[in-house]
């Protein structure tokens, strides 16, 4: 941690909201892959105490400054980042508020901007953006944070939308507070579960009937976006929910059973998604394939899991690319050009 010819990287994890904890594991791979040879890497966990990095052995914890992304090393010396790789999933680290405060400090990082990472969380704006550039997305309703639907409302918007439907509340990933409503009936207490998770907005959105498939962008060896290889993902579950992403819920076949039509209609839908939403770094779009249309865009994760369950990790290694050089080309990729 001395070696002043090394690259400071501080890792951010945490934050505060129910992903915390994936984060935490996405951050600990960052750690236990980095390339040591390059860089000198410190954990820095966010959560509602502060911001605080663990030092030494046992609980030891050193408190972070967040303005300058620094701390003091059992040594006396003060530690300074020169670059922040953020594994923070969920506020703050994919609305826009923790890139904000690092642009005030100059300090890079591993996402794309504030702007960019505020419009993504919002998966209502985000849809509209879409919509607005022509990439197929679902019908969908917003319901308002102050706003209350009767039955008969429930019932206009089942006849709008068709049923079964999808509920999500607007700003929250991991698949935290989504419902699939089978009725008219089942709206309104769908739209009560997502606001138990965000108290935002919720959106309402047809349910798409087709295969699942998700493909990851992350830098290339010169630092330019490149699309992963497709995977196709399978569940018995309703729909691919937290248990499905994260407690082994889910089959998960890479690179996807398709043919090259298909698979390069996927690839370059994930990469206008990419390029449309003016995303850096790593990125994550879900599509679904609906019989006789278009991929259709359903999810855009501007800070994807990196744990051992993640799915980029595993495209990635499809195409020869292991975990430490992964992480190398999204550092070398996030330095000021």
């Amino acid at each position: 941690m001395n070696d002043k010819r090394l690259r400071r990287i501080a890792v951010l994890a945490g934050g505060y909201s129910g992903e915390a904890e994936i984060s935490h594991r996405s951050a600990q791979m960052v750690m236990e892959h980095i390339d040591g040879s390059r860089y000198d890497a410190v954990l820095v966990n966010i959560d509602q105490s502060g911001w605080w990095s663990p030092q030494g052995e046992g609980e030891n914890r050193t408190e972070v400054d967040p303005k300058s992304l620094s701390l003091k090393l059992e040594g006396g010396e003060t530690w300074q980042a020169e670059l922040a790789f953020v594994m923070v999933h969920g506020t703050p680290g994919e609305d826009g508020l923790l890139q904000a405060q690092l642009e005030v400090q100059g300090m890079p990082c591993t996402t794309a901007d504030s702007k960019a990472m505020a419009l993504t969380f919002h998966k209502g704006r985000t849809t509209s953006a879409l919509r607005d550039a022509g990439l197929p997305v679902a019908a969908s309703i917003d319901v308002a944070s102050n706003e209350s639907w009767s039955a008969q409302r429930c019932q206009e918007v089942a006849d709008i939308l068709g049923l079964p439907c999808f509920v999500k509340p607007n700003e929250a990933g991991s698949s935290l507070g989504i419902s699939k409503a089978r009725t008219a009936a089942d709206i309104w207490p769908a739209v009560c579960k997502a606001r138990k998770v965000a108290q935002t907005s919720v959106l309402v959105e047809t349910a798409l009937d087709g295969r699942e498939f998700t493909c990851g962008i992350v830098p290339d060896d010169r630092g330019e976006p490149m699309v992963l290889p497709v995977t196709e993902i399978r569940t018995d579950n309703d729909f691919f929910d937290f248990d499905a992403k994260y407690k082994g819920q889910s089959h998960e076949i890479t690179p996807a059973p398709l043919n090259e039509a298909d698979t390069v209609q996927l690839q370059e839908t994930a990469w206008k998604v990419y390029r449309t939403l003016r995303l850096r770094g790593m990125a994550r779009v879900d599509m679904m394939m609906v019989p006789g249309a278009a991929a259709h865009v359903i999810e855009v994760n501007t800070v994807p899991g990196f744990s051992t369950q993640s799915i980029i990790p595993q495209q990635a290694a499809k195409v020869g690319i292991s975990k430490q050089s992964l992480i190398t080309r999204i550092i070398e990729a996030s330095w000021p050009h």
